[in-house]
């Protein structure tokens, strides 16, 4: 498969629709598109895209995350020659961000540990507050790692 943040969105819809073996008709379908949307859509020269909140429906369709994909590694590409968004830190600044990202780690721990005590199981309702926490303790890491790239190019 070629590297997604090499490819265009066009190009990763049409890497899509032929790792999934669907026509384009086909899709159009069972996404519910019109024949006329579905033809621009899937056409390269059109500047027309899927709504966003049909990206996953759309995936399911094609039986594949390409597209989640490309907007993952696309995001995540954009990020690192964004250093403006996150200014460079101090090495003080730094070390604080660590301590503030392990205390945000603990409190991921010990949301686990309670939901464990008792049962020594986590249940349903309780995932919805560790993964929240643990998305939390992510986009601190990500503030880390932009700033150590900032870091990079600076020196």
């Amino acid at each position: 498969m070629p590297k997604l943040q090499h490819l265009t969105f066009p190009a990763a819809l049409s890497l899509a629709l032929g790792e999934s073996g669907l026509s384009r008709d086909d899709v159009g379908n069972a996404m519910g598109w019109s024949v006329s949307k579905t033809s621009r859509v899937f056409n390269a020269e059109d500047n027309y895209f899927p709504s966003i909140p049909s990206i996953p429906q759309l995936c399911v369709v094609l039986r594949n995350d390409i597209l989640l994909d490309w907007l993952r590694v696309n995001t995540r590409e954009l990020r690192k020659g964004r250093h403006d968004l996150f200014p460079p830190l101090s090495t003080l600044e730094v070390l604080q961000l660590l301590s503030q990202i392990g205390e945000e780690m603990g409190a991921v721990n010990a949301e686990v540990n309670k939901a464990l005590e008792g049962d020594n199981q986590i249940q349903k309702h309780e995932t919805p507050k560790i993964v929240k926490k643990a998305y939390a303790v992510l986009a601190r890491y990500q503030e880390l790692i932009i700033a150590m790239h900032a870091v990079q190019e600076e020196n």
